[in-house]
């Protein structure tokens, strides 16, 4: 089960975080999320040359996103990443992407990256793949 896991219960929702925004940060972001997608779109419908820019493109536009919303100017890491007590430890859960749906907290897996021995959801948090029943041997003993 996921016990210990770096993962918050709570999802990083984007739009919520949108509306806080001022207007010039939305018109930076919105832009190169445009720049980026229309790159991705290049790289997978187009032959070479114009995929191999499209790639390139994508990049550069996902690395100037990533600046413009996590660099000086950009979000507070509270919006993404809050801060817990478990005893004697201080640990940062992070909340991910509200896109990704269901993730389990064991591993990481979700609905569209599940293991790679296939699982499925045993509770809200946690795949059947991570959540191993007790097993008894022959003796009694658990293993």
């Amino acid at each position: 089960m996921a016990d210990a896991t770096n993962i918050s219960s709570v999802p990083f929702d984007g739009a919520e975080v949108w509306a806080t925004l001022t207007p010039s940060m939305q018109a930076r972001v919105g832009a190169l999320a445009l720049e980026a997608a229309v790159g991705r779109a290049v790289a997978e419908h187009a032959f070479d040359p114009a995929s191999r820019a499209g790639m390139e493109a994508e990049r550069n536009a996902l690395d100037a996103l990533q600046e413009a919303v996590l660099g000086m100017d950009g979000l507070s890491d509270k919006a993404w990443v809050e801060t817990a007590n478990w005893g004697a430890s201080v640990v940062e859960l992070f909340r991910l992407p509200s896109v990704l749906g269901q993730a389990c907290h064991a591993c990481g897996c979700s609905e569209r990256d599940p293991c790679d021995e296939g699982c499925g959801w045993h509770d809200a948090v946690t795949c059947t793949a991570c959540a191993v029943p007790v097993q008894a041997n022959l003796s009694g003993d658990t293993l």
